[in-house]
């Protein structure tokens, strides 16, 4: 019997994502798919609460546009857009495409998803009447 005992690593139990750059940005992709979450949620009790009268409605539109709700609102967009991108960037390792004897370059394909998002938001905007 060895009486030596085995070395162990010391690493954090709370911060060992800090040690690496690619730790730090998947938790960065993992957060900011709770605010995407939490967005969510807003949005379907905005839907409940159309569904109950004019008086709920109006007391959701008021609290959505309160500062707090704007403040909130323009961080859940930047941790929308951080999720989009990650997802993005993901997706060549996900979606292989063959053409013929040769796969599509990932570039490509992550170009194509970034197109079809612009033209995807540019409709929604006319819809708006913003564009």
């Amino acid at each position: 019997m060895n009486p030596r005992k085995p070395y162990v690593r010391p690493i954090s139990k709370t911060s060992w994502f800090m040690t690496q750059g690619r730790y730090k940005v998947y938790m960065l992709h993992e957060i900011s798919s709770l605010f995407v979450a939490i967005y969510t949620a807003i949005l379907i009790i905005g839907l409940v609460r159309l569904g109950e009268g004019e008086a709920a409605w109006q007391g959701w539109l008021d609290a959505v546009t309160s500062p707090i709700g704007v403040i909130f609102h323009l961080i859940a967009f930047v941790f929308a857009l951080i999720h989009t991108t990650s997802w993005f960037k993901a997706v060549p390792q996900a979606m292989r495409i063959q053409r013929g004897e040769e796969i599509v370059p990932g570039k490509l394909i992550v170009g194509a998803h970034y197109g079809v998002l612009a033209a995807v938001s540019l409709f929604v905007l006319i819809l708006a009447g913003v564009a």
